[in-house]
């Protein structure tokens, strides 16, 4: 039986009109890329920092001074990263191996469906700063990229077709709860449907031989991206899973601190926030996927 009942059209028509004004807007800034692309990651990763501390903050009806450092840390942590201009050094040795232990950590929360430190502010403030600061630094590392639009496109494009999908498909077929403890809206159903939208969309990419126009006399030029269609598949299904997961991930947190929404900046999605959690886990894996294994 079809769930065409649950279909709140109010709300789908809040998330089209927010998509129709924020798609075409991050699409530009991963373009041009350079300064707008940091300002644009830095002003997005200082909104989803104030929705994680407003949240902590409501939770614990109290405010915690000691926040602001954990907005300096990511400043500094983003800038430093955006100052070296892309470059692969032995930094980012670290920063792969501190990535695989914060997912590992953030997984190993989503299976014991518990937030480890709740009541902790230092740790609070830690799990933040490596939550947004050190997983957007791959996306600016990625972007620095001699394909570096082309890879962004590609991510955003995928996990953009694996929300859509899973929301639509969640919506009319869903029936069996996927997190009914975390996420009671979510159904495997929808999830199916993001992996397979998801995997459509990146191997379109993976056929896609590139574009070369001009928009009011700017020149755009797309190149298309150097990997095959079966690593597409993975790739592609690789992407939801982990989007999905980021998306748990989030939830989690939200059921912790008793908050619906991170926000209320994006009519019909809620914050920031909730709208990046899908991209959260991806941004790194990805970026060393393109590293270690596109050439």
């Amino acid at each position: 039986m079809l769930n065409f009942h649950s279909f709140d059209l109010r709300k789908f028509w809040q998330r089209v009109l927010t998509i129709v004004v924020y798609a075409p807007a991050v699409v530009v800034a991963l373009y041009f890329g350079d300064l707008l692309f940091f300002i644009a990651v830095l002003v997005g990763v200082f909104i989803s920092l104030l929705e994680i501390y407003n949240m902590y903050n409501l939770y614990l009806q109290k405010h915690h001074d000691n926040f602001y450092y954990g907005y300096l840390l990511t400043v500094l942590l983003l800038l430093a990263v955006y100052l070296q201009e892309g470059r692969y050094t032995w930094e980012n040795n670290i920063f792969l191996l501190l990535s695989a232990a914060v997912i590992g950590f953030l997984v190993l929360e989503l299976f014991c469906k518990k937030i480890f430190f709740l009541r902790n502010g230092f740790f609070y403030l830690l799990r933040s700063v490596l939550y947004t600061g050190l997983m957007y630094v791959h996306l600016i590392l990625l972007r620095a990229q001699p394909q570096g639009f082309e890879y962004c496109l590609y991510l955003f494009g995928v996990i953009w077709a694996n929300d859509i999908l899973a929301y639509l498909v969640g919506i009319v077929f869903g029936r069996h709860r996927l997190a009914p403890d975390i996420s009671p809206k979510k159904s495997w159903e929808g999830s199916a449907g993001g992996l397979c939208g998801a995997v459509l969309v990146s191997v379109l990419f993976s056929w896609f031989k590139g574009w070369d126009f001009s928009v009011g006399g700017w020149p755009v030029i797309i190149s298309g991206l150097r990997i095959s269609v079966w690593q597409a598949v993975f790739l592609g299904a690789a992407i939801s899973v982990f989007a999905q997961m980021g998306d748990l991930i989030e939830s989690l947190l939200k059921r912790a601190l008793q908050a619906k929404d991170s926000g209320s900046l994006l009519p019909g999605h809620g914050g920031v926030l909730d709208r990046m959690d899908s991209f959260v886990l991806t941004f790194p894996i990805f970026y060393y996927f393109v590293v270690y294994f596109v050439r």
